[in-house]
């Protein structure tokens, strides 16, 4: 479970999803906070993977207001009157983690706004960043007409080959019997393993359904344990309560937690 996500936090990822691995290509500065480096072009026209991505947020209905609103604030970081900035939480429990990432132009506010929220929901700021790794994360899926033909262990040989750590069969959010699969990279590969993958002739094969940097869990906790080593139903779904408000907000971008899928 990552928190989930709203149509906001959805398309701010859109925003962002041409910046993922930017840094690592070496157009950012040294020690740059995720997505605060100089991104690739944000014209549509001169992009094609970003022009696609933004057409899926509005064929899934996201409002044409926020992937605006997405832009604009990735452009604010680009122009240097905007802040890539993330904040770290523990739930109501006390081990539920949270890691919050925001774009804003005003930190002050934002930090505010934050705790707000956790305060009103038991739970508080604290440093949680060393229970994760900070991983490239992509999912895709098979295309329709390639879907019979196309399988894990191809996908599995391409990854790795190329510099990926893990492949896995997730569930989807949007439907029961969609083929969904994850690619876990070193923040390195994950622009050049993206790159692979959307090109030709592995294009033909692959829907790209996200690529973005993750903060993932070093021990994920199981839900439905109710004792040290996990937490039961009713704390997981007070954590995602918690997500959803602040992924709720317009400038939180995305919220990482450490609880099991």
């Amino acid at each position: 479970m990552d928190g989930g996500s709203s149509g906001e936090s959805s398309t701010s990822r859109v925003a962002w999803y041409e910046w993922d691995g930017v840094k690592d290509e070496g157009k950012g500065s040294k020690g740059d906070p995720p997505g605060a480096q100089t991104p690739n072009s944000h014209d549509q026209a001169a992009n094609s993977r970003l022009a696609a991505a933004v057409a899926k947020a509005k064929e899934g209905g996201v409002p044409r207001s926020v992937i605006e609103s997405c832009f604009a604030r990735a452009k604010a970081v680009s122009d240097g009157s905007g802040q890539s900035v993330t904040y770290e939480a523990v739930g109501p429990g006390g081990k539920e983690a949270m890691m919050i990432e925001c774009l804003t132009e005003n930190p002050a506010r934002t930090v505010q706004r934050v705790k707000e929220i956790l305060h009103k929901n038991g739970c508080r700021v604290a440093p949680v960043a060393y229970l994760f790794d900070k991983k490239g994360l992509i999912q895709i899926s098979p295309t329709a007409a390639t879907e019979a033909g196309t399988t894990f262990d191809d996908l599995f040989d391409l990854a790795v080959e190329a510099g990926a750590e893990d492949v896995r069969e997730v569930e989807s959010d949007q439907s029961d019997n969609e083929v969904l699969w994850e690619i876990i990279t070193p923040p390195t590969s994950l622009s050049g393993l993206t790159h692979i993958l959307t090109s030709p002739p592995h294009s033909g094969s692959y829907i790209l359904q996200s690529s973005e940097l993750a903060f993932v869990p070093q021990d994920p906790l199981p839900i439905g344990v109710d004792e040290e080593g996990g937490v039961s139903e009713e704390r997981a779904e007070s954590v995602a309560k918690v997500v959803d408000l602040l992924e709720g907000e317009g400038e939180v971008v995305r919220v990482w937690t450490n609880l099991a899928e």
